[in-house]
């Protein structure tokens, strides 16, 4: 077993508890309420900034040039269709642009956005690595668990985001970066940020049907 799958296991039951989160079998299947997903995704557009800023810090940290490289391609994917995703969305479901320009903050946002700023300002490659992973990988397993992909552009479109080919290719670079550089490192240093960022994530959907009707 390699790094990341021990990382992964630590992380249980808070990994595999949002992999297979109400959230996501509803979204998977076409039939998640409108303000639910809204909810999630005004939400998830507050990360951006963040996760742009993480990834620039995954650039400088590097130590192999090669990494950096890849790094730095990735920040053109959230700057293009994946950003164009979110704002189509947000008119597809009615959400008002002061709305998701300055939304309220919900709790596990704010704690995800702390985490990767405690990243970012570490410049420590590992360390960023670890929430990079977390927030990729997750991300990957659920959106593989979908077969027949629903209609609706905002549903479909944010399942292939996270399984296209090339989606997997950049998680499996970061996995192979953290089994690198995490040699070096105490188990016990990267198992906490790991296990923390994972909790976030299964908060993170809870958060979704905050106040909602079941």
């Amino acid at each position: 077993m390699d790094l990341c799958q021990r990382l992964r296991q630590a992380a249980n039951p808070y990994w595999d508890a949002s992999v297979n989160h109400r959230f996501v079998d509803e979204l998977l299947s076409g039939h998640i309420d409108d303000e639910v997903f809204a909810r999630y995704l005004v939400q998830d557009f507050c990360f951006c900034d963040s996760f742009v800023r993480l990834i620039a810090a995954a650039v400088c940290a590097a130590d192999d040039p090669e990494a950096r490289l890849t790094h730095a391609r990735q920040l053109s994917v959230l700057a293009g269709g994946e950003y164009r995703y979110f704002i189509d969305s947000f008119q597809t479901l009615g959400v008002d642009e002061a709305h998701w320009r300055n939304p309220p903050i919900a709790e596990p946002t704010q704690a995800f956005v702390d985490l990767m700023d405690r990243a970012c300002a570490s410049q420590d490659y590992a360390l960023i690595l670890v929430v990079l992973v977390v927030a990729e990988w997750l991300y990957l397993e659920w959106a593989q668990r979908s077969q027949d992909l629903p209609e609706r552009a905002e549903h479909r479109d944010w399942i292939v985001i996270h399984n296209e080919p090339a989606f997997v290719q950049w998680v499996d670079f970061l996995k192979s970066e953290l089994n690198r550089v995490g040699e070096t490192q105490s188990f016990e240093s990267l198992r906490a940020p790991f296990v923390e960022a994972s909790r976030i994530e299964k908060r993170f959907f809870d958060m979704a049907y905050d106040g909602l009707d079941a």
